[in-house]
């Protein structure tokens, strides 16, 4: 019985083991830049726990810096569902917003930045980039009311131009009439 437990024992710390050191050479890999390899190696450490926060964070790390940026969100928000510590569920939210602003996904942003600063309200990058997707939000839709309002002055002019030419013809039409009632272009004096 006892050789059961300890063998049971063994193999437990040998997979943490592994496990642990899957994490800790993925994160000489990314120490070093080589951010695939770092990836691999947190991949690898999932593979046999796959809620473990340390690898999911990592994980997001590895792939923001490899422009992955939506693998990346994904991995954030697998990170702070995964995590019961609210620090690091808004360092989750927070990637999760850093992410979705990579992507241009500025709404989306914007409520991630919202969740960490809900679960941390002193987090002054968190509060700045909510800042700054706000402001960014606010000029795209600026710029795209800008476009319609010209795009709507362009179909003003077209219909003008289209109403001026219509009352050219019409004109035309008019002096043709005239000139077949006086003869073919006579015209008379009162």
């Amino acid at each position: 019985m006892k050789w059961i437990f300890a063998t049971l024992t063994f193999l437990l710390s040998m997979i943490s083991f592994a496990q642990t050191s899957s994490i800790i050479l993925g994160n000489q890999f990314y120490k070093d830049g080589q951010f695939e390899q770092a990836e691999m190696q947190y991949r690898k450490a999932l593979e046999t726990e796959p809620e473990n926060t340390t690898a999911l964070y990592n994980l997001s790390n590895a792939l923001h810096r490899q422009k992955k940026y939506e693998d990346a969100a994904k991995v954030a928000a697998t990170f702070y569902k995964a995590t019961k510590d609210t620090a690091l569920k808004s360092a989750g939210y927070y990637n999760e917003g850093v992410s979705y602003s990579k992507l241009n996904n500025l709404e989306a942003s914007i409520e991630s930045y919202k969740n960490a600063l809900r679960l941390n309200p002193n987090d002054k990058e968190s509060r700045e980039n909510l800042q700054k997707a706000l402001l960014q939000l606010k000029n795209k839709q600026q710029k795209k009311d800008e476009k319609k309002q010209k795009q709507d002055q362009k179909m003003s002019q077209k219909e003008a131009e289209q109403k001026l030419k219509q009352l050219q013809q019409k004109e035309k039409e008019l002096q043709e009439k005239m000139n077949k009632k006086t003869g073919g272009g006579q015209t008379q004096d009162w």
